[in-house]
């Protein structure tokens, strides 16, 4: 009896809001600057979640909202697809993102590469390159 205790208690944790975890929810966002009016495929998902595929026009945005687990280990990852190329890349990982984006965690997808803005000015953007980029 003591372990479905356990387990009922674990599991209600998992899933708790964060008014119980202490664990802000995070919005991400990924925005379609590329050159040359080209469209962006972004498809997005966790270990438990796939958000589907969309289709981004110029100047378009998608977002989602994360409710990070108790564990402080939700990481999301998104292919990303142009004409001229495509990459994958972590767009969400708790472990690197709870302090360099808290509560909005957006990325504009430009025609050199991937940006992840930070909303604190001292932690630092990234840049990913697509694959086989000159720039």
């Amino acid at each position: 009896m003591k372990h479905v205790f356990l387990l009922a208690l674990v599991i209600a944790f998992w899933e708790a809001p964060p008014v119980v975890t202490g664990i802000s929810p995070v919005t991400v966002g990924v925005l379609n600057y590329l050159q040359g009016n080209l469209n962006l495929t972004v498809h997005c998902k966790s270990k438990d979640n796939d958000l589907g595929i969309h289709v981004l026009p110029v100047y378009g945005r998608y977002q989602w909202q994360i409710n990070p687990n108790v564990l402080k280990t939700s990481v999301f990852s998104c292919s990303l697809s142009m004409r001229d190329g495509s990459l994958s890349y972590d767009i969400y990982s708790y472990e690197r993102d709870h302090n360099r984006c808290p509560t909005e965690c957006v990325w504009d997808v430009k025609t050199e590469g991937l940006v992840g803005l930070s909303e604190d000015v001292a932690q630092p953007n990234i840049f990913v390159k697509w694959p086989g980029h000159a720039n």
